[in-house]
């Protein structure tokens, strides 16, 4: 059985990173949380402050792309709430890396780190 975002304890968030306010160097980020869902959209955390109930990380789905920053708890429950194919599943196979060793972020990451120019 896959285990669902719901099923997640405050003590497994709390394994992640304290949240950080300071994030300089994109792509150096430790990936430690992977969560996705049927009708894939990803998010790759960070980073959770307990107190605030946020998270840091990249979030990608089909219509808006890759991006990142914070998300609280609150968002990702309006994805459970939706249930079936909109329930974010825990990756269980997932081992702490880079997100610059992300495949599907990396070309975000080289965007964000030397953009297109804007001629």
């Amino acid at each position: 059985m896959t285990k669902k975002f719901t099923d997640l304890t405050p003590s497994d968030l709390t394994r992640l990173p304290n949240l950080s306010e300071y994030h300089y160097c994109v792509g150096v980020e430790r990936i430690y949380l992977h969560l996705f869902n049927e009708k894939n959209m990803h998010w790759y955390m960070a980073e959770y402050g307990p107190i605030s109930k946020k998270f840091f990380g990249f979030f990608e789905n089909r219509s808006d792309g890759i991006s990142s920053g914070f998300c609280t708890m609150e968002d990702m429950m309006k994805w459970c709430k939706k249930g079936g194919a909109w329930e974010p599943l825990v990756d269980e196979n997932w081992k702490p890396t880079e997100a610059r060793e992300v495949l599907s972020l990396q070309g975000y990451i080289k965007m964000m780190i030397c953009p297109p120019d804007m001629l």
